[in-house]
C-alpha cells in the first residue's frame, strides 16, 4: 500500500515512502474535505460591485483562467496514474513478472536500478510541471479582483474573494506538499543514480548494500 501511494518500488528507504504516502494521503483528505467548504462554488464567493450574472462569471474567468481547484484535482490524477502504472510494473518483488511479456527481463540489478530511476524522474517531471503551472498563475490566492470592461461586462468589475486567506492557506499547503515531495524524489533519484555508476564503473567497484539510509536503499522490505 506505501509503495502505491507514494509511487515509488518496494526497495525504496520505507521513512521516504511513509512520508510520500501520508502527503499524498493528506492532500486527498484536503481536496474532498475542500470540495464541501471551501471550494463548493467559486464563483458565489465573490462580492462584487455588480449585479449582473455576466460580469461576475467574466470577472472570475479572467481571474482563473484555470480554476486553482480543478488544477489540484488534475495533478492528483496524473500522480494516481503515475502510482497505478508504478503499481502494475512493480507487482512482483523480485521482477520475476511471471506470465508477461517482461518475463526474464528485469531480473538483473541494473534493470531493477533504471527502472526505478525511470519511475522517479516521472514523479519529479509530474510534480514540476504542476509547481511550474500553478506558480506562473497563481503566486498568491487573490483576496480581491479587478477586471476592466470586456464584451462580456462592459464595465469595471471590482470584487471581494470572500475566505481568501483560508484559501491561500489551502494551497500554501497543497503545493508546499508537492514540493516536498520533488526534494524526496530527489534525494532517492540521486542515490539510484549513484548505484547505477556504481555497477557500470566495472567489477569490484560498486559497493555492497547494507541496511540502513542510505547505503541499505536497495534492500527488499
Amino acid at each position: 500500500m506505501a509503495s502505491l501511494l507514494s509511487g515509488t518500488s518496494g526497495r525504496a528507504p520505507w521513512l521516504c515512502r511513509t512520508v510520500l504516502s501520508i502527503l499524498m494521503v493528506l492532500q486527498f483528505g484536503s481536496l474532498a474535505l475542500g470540495a464541501k467548504t471551501l471550494w463548493r462554488d467559486e464563483v458565489a464567493d465573490l462580492l462584487c460591485n455588480s449585479s449582473a450574472q455576466n460580469c461576475l462569471l467574466a470577472c472570475f474567468d479572467v481571474t482563473f483562467p484555470i480554476s486553482p481547484f480543478n488544477l489540484f484535482l488534475l495533478h492528483m490524477a496524473s500522480l494516481v496514474a503515475h502510482s497505478l502504472a508504478c503499481a502494475f510494473l512493480f507487482h512482483s518483488p523480485k521482477y520475476q513478472g511471471k506470465g508477461r511479456w517482461w518475463k526474464g527481463q528485469l531480473r538483473g540489478q541494473s534493470q531493477k536500478l533504471w527502472l526505478d530511476g525511470i519511475s522517479l524522474l516521472a514523479k519529479v517531471l509530474l510534480e514540476a510541471i504542476f509547481l511550474m503551472v500553478f506558480h506562473s498563475l497563481y503566486s498568491q490566492y487573490p483576496s480581491w479582483l479587478f477586471c476592466p470592461p470586456s464584451a462580456s461586462c462592459p464595465q469595471i468589475t471590482i470584487c471581494i474573494v470572500q475566505n481568501a486567506s483560508w484559501k491561500d492557506a489551502f494551497t500554501l499547503f497543497f503545493v508546499g506538499a508537492s514540493w516536498v515531495s520533488v526534494a524526496l524524489c530527489l534525494i532517492m533519484l540521486y542515490q539510484t543514480v549513484i548505484k547505477i555508476l556504481q555497477r557500470t564503473s566495472g567489477p569490484g567497484k560498486s559497493q555492497p548494500d547494507h541496511p540502513g539510509w542510505p547505503n541499505g536503499y536497495y534492500i527488499e522490505s
